[in-house]
């Protein structure tokens, strides 16, 4: 057996509709009032046999609003017969007990749950969500602890945001969550428009980042994790290595294909379910584009920094997503803002 054949996408994330009951600004899949591209249960079911065929080991639903789908518990059960298990990223507003409950009966044993500001004024200023949808949503974090659910709770971190990350630390221990995951703002989606760029993109002043990510990383009393977005952390500011097309996938409503979530451009586009199937899909050569992609290319401030050969350039989606340009350096890299508060040595 080919070392290509051999590769399995251990964790991959399917929206399995685009309809979503909010209406983010900064929303990475441009999410609808209104269903555009859903596949049927049947479909679903057909695609979850080709998912076990080619070894995926984890479908992480997501969208749009997953818990829209109706048949959400029924396709989690026929995964798990197929020996994949399920997770949910879901906003919450529309997570009561019972449909808590419904989702622990049918697998689920992990739920992320969305929220984006401490107070309902903070997060309607992300979010656009009411003062009742924010008590919704922290009642379907105490549901699912009630349940004994591993919950994991997903915040924004841009420019707008920062000042209110430590205060959602505190409301993250308060409610007792599994995991706190900071995300990083990707212009994609409806976070394309410039006036969104403006409110979360960092361009410069990263000094207030770095020191939070390094009192996050500190903080044994609770688990937090950075995702590809903010690239190298303190306190190692290493990096992981790329995934993509190698252990991972996300699947779009309309049945397209990329090779991993950071990748949501059409440049990456590595094909169509309805075009082609998905063993085709991922033993295409386009799938292990990124994962292989000449680091050496890259220019800029990278390329002559200490930390190159340990980070890599950091993730190669997130810096086209902010540049446009797969050469260009890291553009929010917080080694080298902790790097410039390092007092030069004078002869």
């Amino acid at each position: 057996m080919t070392e290509q054949s051999e590769r399995k996408p251990g964790i991959i994330g399917w929206e399995i509709t685009d309809h979503c009951n909010l209406s983010c600004p900064h929303c990475y899949s441009a999410a609808a009032k209104r269903p555009h591209d859903e596949m049927s249960t049947d479909e679903c079911r057909s695609l979850i046999d080709s998912m076990a065929e080619i070894g995926v080991g984890t479908i992480g639903w997501t969208g749009g609003e997953p818990l829209l789908r109706e048949d959400l518990e029924e396709l989690t059960r026929y995964a798990a017969s197929r020996g994949i298990d399920a997770n949910v990223t879901t906003n919450g507003v529309l997570l009561d007990r019972r449909r808590a409950a419904s989702l622990m009966e049918a697998g689920i044993s992990v739920i992320q749950i969305s929220l984006d500001g401490s107070t309902p004024q903070r997060n309607h200023q992300i979010r656009r969500t009411s003062e009742e949808e924010f008590h919704l949503i922290i009642n379907a974090i105490r549901v699912c602890k009630d349940l004994n659910l591993r919950v994991h709770m997903a915040t924004l971190i841009g420019r707008e945001s920062l000042d209110d990350t430590r205060e959602m630390v505190k409301l993250g221990k308060r409610e007792g969550v599994d995991l706190i995951r900071f995300c990083g703002f990707a212009p994609v989606g409806r976070g394309k428009g410039d006036l969104v760029r403006k409110r979360f993109q960092f361009s410069d002043g990263l000094d207030d980042l770095l020191a939070f990510a390094g009192e996050a990383q500190n903080d044994g009393s609770i688990m937090m994790a950075f995702d590809v977005s903010f690239g190298p952390v303190p306190p190692e500011f290493g990096f992981h290595k790329c995934v993509a097309g190698m252990e991972t996938f996300y699947l779009k409503g309309n049945g397209d294909v990329y090779p991993c979530t950071a990748l949501l451009n059409p440049r990456f586009r590595v094909g169509n379910i309805h075009e082609n199937s998905l063993e085709q899909i991922w033993n295409g050569p386009t799938m292990l584009e990124m994962a292989s992609y000449p680091r050496d290319t890259i220019e800029g401030p990278c390329r002559t920094c200490d930390n190159f050969d340990y980070c890599r350039g950091a993730c190669r989606g997130a810096t086209f997503a902010h540049c446009g340009d797969l050469n260009s350096s890291f553009p929010m890299c917080l080694y080298r803002a902790a790097m410039e508060r390092i007092p030069r040595k004078v002869n």
